[in-house]
């Protein structure tokens, strides 16, 4: 996507999904919407780094407000932004380049991590 393709508004319309520290107040309702969410959600994410689902799941759980963590780790893997093993005990961010947009709207907030 380049520059003159990213939609400022639509960016600014989805940072009110969040609050101004980052964590996810309410779910979009718009799936186009719900992607960029789930690309800020994915950046929270630790890299390189294997976590159990009780791990995962507190993690999501702290970030948002709305109590549907497993909503968010499913999509996670859905979208291939996060892999389980076959017995779902261990689970890995998947790299991706970010869209535009998205990368964008992560700027906006800084990461749970860097909070902590």
């Amino acid at each position: 996507m380049t520059d003159a393709a990213i939609d400022a508004k639509r960016i600014a319309s989805v940072a009110r999904c969040f609050d101004a520290t980052g964590r996810l107040q309410r779910w979009p309702s718009k799936r186009t919407d719900q992607l960029l969410v789930l690309w800020v959600v994915w950046s929270y994410l630790p890299s390189d780094v294997q976590l159990s689902e009780p791990e995962v799941s507190s993690m999501l759980r702290d970030w948002h407000e709305y109590e549907d963590y497993a909503l968010l780790r499913r999509e996670l893997c859905d979208l291939d932004m996060m892999r389980r093993t076959s017995n779902g005990r261990v689970y890995r961010r998947v790299e991706h380049d970010m869209p535009a947009e998205a990368r964008l709207l992560a700027e906006r907030f800084a990461s749970p991590q860097a909070r902590a």
